[in-house]
């Protein structure tokens, strides 16, 4: 009789530890998703900002009076798609601009930049709105 409940409690000790090592080993790939997407989270944001910088870099460089307005810029890379948008705010808005007319000269030629940021692989996204006055 003793036998058989040492073997009893044998097989349940296994189990026991079977389900521990699962658990375990659940907890171990959640951390390994939870940093990779940090990682990649931290990525996506650091290519707005750069792509942001890059509108702002465009937008200085642009003679507006010749070449018009940039409406829209997309930058596709293997892990990420960026697009940015322009919307002006002017005195007097042509017709090629994405634009709002105002009032005040001091603001006038601000631009507000929409950044947002798509990952290809998993579901990040990454939205960033600046205002600028190239």
């Amino acid at each position: 009789m003793k036998n058989s409940f040492a073997m009893l409690f044998a097989i349940a000790f296994i189990v026991v530890l079977g389900i521990l090592g699962m658990i375990m080993m659940d907890f171990s790939s959640l951390s390994i998703k939870q940093t990779s997407d940090n990682y990649l989270s931290a990525q996506g944001e650091l290519y707005g900002r750069s792509a942001t910088e890059f509108a702002i870099q465009a937008l200085e460089s642009r003679d507006f009076d010749t070449d018009g307005c940039v409406n829209n810029i997309d930058i596709n890379t293997t892990l990420y798609d960026i697009n940015m948008t322009f919307h002006y705010f002017l005195t007097k808005c042509p017709s090629d601009c994405n634009c709002s007319v105002i009032k005040t000269s001091e603001s006038n030629g601000t631009v507000m930049i929409n950044t947002y940021v798509k990952s290809k692989i998993d579901n990040i996204r990454y939205f960033r709105q600046t205002l600028q006055k190239p």
